[in-house]
């Protein structure tokens, strides 16, 4: 059975258009995305899903793989679920799919090799990227881990909020596929892990002042000889 690495690139984007397009660096976000998932070591297959063929030049390898989505699968209206169900559907050797954000650029080798090896411990069904925030929180101007009635708390003294920022998420064939056939409707299904990943990984593109950011990181990166963003972090807290 293949575990695998699925980076989705829609050739449509309403907020950034054609952002998969940009070049970053040389390379667009979708070859960032797949060089990463190669370095990793840990896919048997890394899987680029496009409705557009252009992209189907990424394949660069015998690991890499194209396959093209339904005209369905890129409408406005697919959710990810549903691509999650084509792509078990397909690979019928699939064992388990980790979702590799190509929107997320700056995430490490490392933040997808620590979600990958948590996805494969066999006690966990499914994963989700995560970055741990000690920041006072509301949610409908109700505060949600203060209480605006005490002293003010420090920011290191309040109880942390777990964020799910999409980098990365993954499932094993086994518990997925038999939940959704027995109706369960959520993403998630059975025992899922939260792996805390890189601050960085959670500067996800959406609009054109996240796109300036994520380069201008990068380049300062270099410039000043900061550690390569892809130089192994040390090892993510883990929660279940």
């Amino acid at each position: 059975m293949d575990k695998i690495a699925v980076i989705p690139v829609r050739a449509g984007s309403k907020r950034l258009p054609k952002k998969n397009y940009k070049s970053f660096n040389s390379r667009t976000i979708a070859e960032i995305a797949r060089d990463k998932c190669l370095a990793a070591g840990i896919f048997d297959k890394v899987i680029i899903s496009s409705d557009d063929p252009f992209f189907e030049d990424l394949v660069n390898c015998k690991e890499v793989e194209f396959i093209k989505r339904t005209e369905q699968l890129a409408g406005d209206n697919a959710t990810t679920d549903m691509v999650i169900d084509f792509f078990f559907e397909v690979l019928p050797s699939c064992e388990s799919i980790l979702w590799v954000n190509s929107v997320s650029p700056l995430q490490s080798i490392q933040d997808i090799k620590n979600c990958g090896i948590r996805l494969y411990d066999p006690n966990v069904d499914c994963v989700m990227a995560i970055n741990t925030l000690y920041q006072h929180c509301c949610i409908g101007n109700k505060p949600l881990n203060f209480d605006p009635n005490n002293a003010f708390e420090k920011t290191q003294d309040l109880q942390p909020i777990q964020r799910y920022i999409y980098s990365c998420m993954g499932w094993s064939r086994e518990t997925y596929v038999k939940s959704r056939r027995e109706g369960f409707k959520g993403l998630f299904p059975g025992n899922m892990s939260l792996v805390e990943v890189s601050m960085l990984a959670g500067i996800l593109i959406k609009y054109e002042e996240d796109f300036i950011l994520c380069s201008k990181i990068e380049e300062a990166m270099g410039l000043f000889q900061i550690p390569n963003i892809d130089r192994p972090n040390s090892i993510p807290i883990i929660y279940q």
